[in-house]
């Protein structure tokens, strides 16, 4: 067999621990402050068209790294002293060039893997220099699993590796969505099953217009591999899958709220044939129990995931439809770092849907938009 193997890794399934034991941790209360902070720009224009969506935090919390594509270059932003500190350039193309930048990782505390093209990416260091290519497309194709035009981004660096992946694999449709782990030094493609996400696709609803595909509409997969444990969640059902490198292998924890549904209502149709119909069905989704991301507060050693319902209305202008979110329910739940609930709350200091977050120092950071300044609610969490 050629060293380019494929290999479908061990399911392990378990509960998250006795009803009573949940019971017992869930009376205890959480409580919260909130205060904001504007960051002190200088003479710079910070980019933030995209909200934050194209940053990502130093693994010591200390620096933001912002990627500006009108400049192709990083944004430093020193958290700690709220200031910015300088931007970094980047050549887009020749021997140097980085071609498309998204996704970026942060290596260390002095490179970055730039993955934007996966046949070119790379990794820099911070006076943009390239330091080596990464051979990854190579190993895909080799693997065969992006046959049939099937495609593959990297989600995430293998913690205490440069050249180890996680990513999803999305036909087309991207109805079928397969995580898979990259091993570009031993060369191969690892599998990783979730089959307790396989009811996704009863909310995968697919736009018609002229008889042709014009969209789809799928459920969130997130992947986060900060803190104790790699973790793989979505946003309809309130469970999620844990990585154990250790064993190769899956557990699969699920949770009961006693604050929300535990799942989206699945009766969403399958097809639609005009913007309205799908933005109406997306509506409907965001109004149920979303369930966000995991995100890892290294000073508590736990874990939160904030989770909203709203009233969702959508709005018509010049045909083009967009929705409005009013009455905002943010929920917040504990988790300890072996992934056990710990307990959860309504957050009635959030009123708006929290979009680009991380924890910084014990806290929550939230990104806000502050008259075109940059700035962050935190929100202080006691347990």
């Amino acid at each position: 067999m050629s060293k380019f193997g494929f290999f479908i890794i061990l399911l392990l399934i378990v509960g998250c621990g006795s009803p009573e034991k949940r019971n017992l941790e869930q009376q205890r209360q959480l409580s919260f402050s909130l205060d904001t902070v504007l960051v002190d720009p200088g003479d710079e224009i910070l980019y933030l068209r995209a909200s934050l969506g194209y940053a990502e935090l130093s693994a010591d919390g200390r620096f933001l790294y912002n990627y500006n594509p009108t400049d192709h270059a990083l944004e430093k932003i020193d958290l700690d002293e709220l200031k910015f500190v300088e931007k970094i350039p980047f050549e887009k193309e020749g021997p140097q060039g980085t071609g498309s930048f998204n996704p970026f990782f942060l290596l260390g505390v002095d490179s970055i893997l730039v993955a934007g093209s996966l046949k070119h990416a790379a990794i820099f260091n911070f006076k943009g220099e390239k330091l080596s290519e990464v051979t990854i497309q190579e190993v895909l194709d080799q693997s065969g699993i992006l046959d049939g035009g099937n495609r593959f981004r990297i989600n995430s660096v293998i913690p205490g590796s440069e050249n180890r992946y996680f990513g999803f694999v999305t036909d087309w449709t991207a109805k079928s969505r397969q995580l898979i782990k990259v091993d570009v030094p031993d060369g191969t493609v690892t599998e990783l099953a979730l089959p307790a996400f396989d009811k996704l696709e009863e909310y995968h609803v697919t736009q018609f217009s002229g008889g042709q595909v014009s969209g789809f509409l799928v459920s969130q997969i997130m992947l986060q591999t900060e803190g104790e444990s790699i973790v793989i969640s979505n946003s309809v059902f309130n469970e999620l899958y844990v990585y154990l490198p250790d064993s190769d292998s899956l557990i699969l924890k699920t949770y009961e709220s006693r604050l929300t549904p535990n799942q989206k209502t699945p009766y969403y149709p399958r097809q639609v044939d005009s913007d309205e119909a799908m933005e109406r069905i997306r509506a409907t989704g965001m109004a149920e129990i979303n369930f966000e991301r995991l995100i890892w507060d290294q000073v508590n050693a736990r874990y939160y995931r904030f989770s909203y319902q709203a009233d969702i209305e959508t709005v018509e202008k010049d045909g083009w439809f967009s929705l409005s979110a009013t009455n905002v329910r943010v929920y917040l739940t504990v988790f300890d770092k072996n992934l056990e609930m710990i307990t959860e709350s309504i957050v009635p200091q959030l009123t708006t849907i929290p979009r680009t977050y991380f924890v910084k120092d014990g806290a929550i950071w939230i990104f806000e938009n502050m008259e075109d300044e940059l700035g962050f609610l935190r929100l202080g969490i006691a347990l």
